[in-house]
């Protein structure tokens, strides 16, 4: 059993073993600012939660505006030399927050990290994009993801920790301590193996990128579906606090359920992902699992706190499955579709799908979900399926 579980998160293959080995540390860190960074700002420092939640929307603004560029920038420079540059640079901006007081310099600040951010990671989705082909890439990612969930849950516990706690120092501390993080992932990232860039020095940027139609269509389809992961952490938690009869403790459950699942899950459903016509398939399977979750979501408002209980791990069990057989279809999308000696800018391209789903997509959820209750599931279960039709339709002649 334990040989298992290992076997889904440590890579048989040297290169994607060290890669996620780095990745663990960096969402280990993040796993615990994300738990009391946005305590400690609001309420520590004394920023308010409104000021600090509009803070972090600026950051993601310009980490989108920035991920077509910083994609070039990983096509025309060395990826590792970058990656390992973004976590160095993450570090010490991240160690300068602890001596945040006011909220001009907390957006200074948190835009830097955004933007470094953003470099290191289209960096790092080059690097894997260049490892392999095929499958092996959609696993490397997959490995990843699993690492990426187990980090983040470790974080999160010992975040708990200062929780608990409750005093300013302790909050430091865990920002410190993520500040090293980064220090230390850089050091992991170094024993990677360097990997030429695929752009010679005189071919510039441009954007005539954008103009892959065919990419950027599926890219805006990827986004649509991805409006399931802001679900799990925006609609589900109020949903189940405001309109069912649930313990409020059940919305930590399903979140350690889904940890799990993708942690055990997420390389093993990947190897089926073996080409992209495969892929374009398991992407409508995908939106349908959801949709079903959605309509599931749906009913257990008005029933007993057992049996809302039942329906909500029934159908965060559906979720899951939509989320793991996505995600590997969405790798294989991502990648088989780009330009191969542009990786970096493609996949830029491909997370600004994700960047623009985080930003619309939390008022759309609460103008469904909670504005209009069990009917809005019924509309996002609709839009789910007709996400996955027409990127099925979209990508039909490849």
């Amino acid at each position: 059993m334990l040989k298992s579980i290992v076997g889904n998160i440590v890579s048989p293959d040297p290169t994607v073993r060290k890669l996620t080995f780095a990745n663990f540390i960096n969402t280990f860190g993040n796993g615990m600012f994300h738990t009391v960074g946005i305590i400690y700002f609001s309420f520590t420092v004394g920023l308010g939660a409104h000021a600090v939640a509009f803070a972090f929307t600026i950051g993601a603004a310009v980490s989108l505006a920035v991920s077509v560029p910083a994609g070039h920038l990983a096509d025309r420079y060395s990826p590792k030399m970058i990656g390992i540059a973004s976590f160095l640079l993450q570090g010490v901006i991240l160690g300068a927050q602890i001596f945040t007081k006011t909220w001009n310099v907390f957006v200074v600040l948190l835009c830097l990290e955004y933007f470094v951010e953003r470099f290191g990671q289209n960096a790092r989705m080059s690097y894997i994009a260049q490892i392999g082909e095929g499958q092996k890439r959609v696993e490397a990612r997959a490995y990843m993801r699993a690492v990426t969930n187990l980090g983040i849950g470790a974080g999160t516990l010992i975040a708990g920790i200062a929780l608990a706690i409750n005093t300013a120092t302790a909050y430091k501390t865990m920002i410190a301590l993520d500040a090293l993080t980064f220090i230390f992932a850089a050091a992991a990232y170094s024993r990677v193996p360097n990997i030429p860039p695929t752009l010679q020095a005189h071919e510039k940027f441009d954007w005539t990128v954008l103009r892959d139609h065919r990419y950027i269509v599926a890219t805006a389809l990827n986004g649509g579906l991805t409006l399931h992961f802001l679900i799990q952490n925006i609609a589900i938690p109020v949903w189940v606090v405001q309109e069912t009869n649930a313990p409020r403790w059940m919305i930590s459950g399903i979140m350690l359920m889904n940890t799990i699942a993708i942690v055990l899950f997420q390389v093993r459903t990947s190897k089926k992902s073996t080409d992209i016509q495969i892929a374009v398939k398991q992407f409508q399977r995908a939106s349908l699992y959801v949709a079903i979750a959605c309509l599931i979501y749906a009913t257990f408002t008005g029933v007993n706190a057992w049996l809302a209980s039942a329906i909500l791990l029934i159908a965060m069990g559906v979720h899951i499955a939509g989320e793991l057989v996505g995600s590997n279809a969405s790798w294989m999308i991502a990648m088989d579709l780009a330009d191969e000696r542009r990786q970096g800018v493609y996949q830029g391209i491909w997370s600004m799908g994700f960047g623009l789903t985080d930003m619309i997509g939390p008022s759309i959820l609460v103008a469904l979900v909670i504005g209009m209750g069990q009917i809005g599931w019924v509309i996002l279960a609709a839009w789910f399926i007709l996400v996955g039709q027409m990127m099925r339709f979209h990508l039909r002649k490849i």
